[in-house]
């Protein structure tokens, strides 16, 4: 695994990558076919929780915060992204919103229809959930409602190595008066995932998986997930997780079929 810096700051713009030239469209799914699993861990934990004291903000950070990149509850791992590949049309992207546990409340909004419409709310030194979804030849906006400042660092992940994309330093959103809308987008390169770090703040990381298309899912704290409306056909389902790496299967759904798939991280 490589080794990330961070940096710090508070209003953000941007984010989206040049995609391999993949298109998808929306089309209606009549004959969707569903895939259901479980994800699960066996072994010994490879990276335990980590405290940090907070030296910068500790007003709105608070004065120690934790950083747990790998949740594993009775065996079974939350936050895993699973997403199937080689679907070139069918369903919109889903409208919703994921929101950080713990004392960050920072989210990842999808507003969802032809695009993902990503949209990162930083708030109480957090962007969100540790893992997420990003998607290729799209803008992310970043918008930062605490009250002091951070440098944002966003790294894109090819394999093993790692890249700096950019470095946004970035004011209060609340000192300034302004709204999301003043932050616009912009474009960054392709990667298979972006890490988000702040040097500030070293409990403040992030990890986006790069999709396609909208058939995904993320692990709850169960282990569970749940890709539907899928159109027929023979497909790769993948599970990664930064920390666990990645799995494979080939699957072949068919028409109004439901399939059970599960995957086995062991360390």
């Amino acid at each position: 695994m490589w080794h990330r810096t961070c940096a710090m700051s508070w209003v953000f713009m941007f984010l989206g990558f040049a995609g391999a030239g993949f298109a998808y469209n929306v089309v209606d799914v009549t004959n969707g076919a569903t895939i259901k699993g479980k994800v699960a861990f066996t072994g010994t934990l490879p990276h335990a929780p980590r405290r940090f004291e907070v030296r910068n903000g500790p007003e709105v950070c608070g004065p120690e915060r934790m950083l747990t990149k790998l949740e594993v509850r009775d065996g079974k791992v939350k936050g895993v992204v699973i997403a199937l590949e080689g679907v070139d049309r069918g369903k919109p992207f889903a409208s919703h919103h994921e929101t950080a546990t713990g004392q960050g409340r920072g989210a990842f909004h999808y507003a969802g229809g032809d695009e993902l419409n990503l949209n990162v709310r930083l708030e109480k030194c957090s962007f969100g959930p540790f893992t997420g979804v990003i998607r290729a030849d799209e803008s992310v906006q970043f918008v930062n409602h605490d009250s002091i400042k951070h440098t944002l660092h966003t790294y894109s992940l090819k394999g093993r190595q790692a890249k700096i994309l950019r470095t946004l330093h970035t004011q209060s959103l609340r000192s300034q008066g302004q709204t999301e809308k003043d932050f616009p987008a912009e474009k960054l390169r392709r990667a298979s995932a972006v890490v988000l770090t702040c040097d500030r703040h070293d409990f403040m990381e992030n990890w986006l998986y790069m999709v396609k298309n909208p058939y995904y899912a993320i692990s709850d704290e169960s282990g569970n997930f749940e890709i539907g409306q899928i159109p027929p056909g023979d497909y790769k389902l993948v599970a990664w997780h930064p920390i666990l790496g990645m799995q494979e299967h080939r699957v072949t759904v068919t028409s109004h079929g439901g399939l059970s798939v599960d995957f086995d991280f062991v360390k």
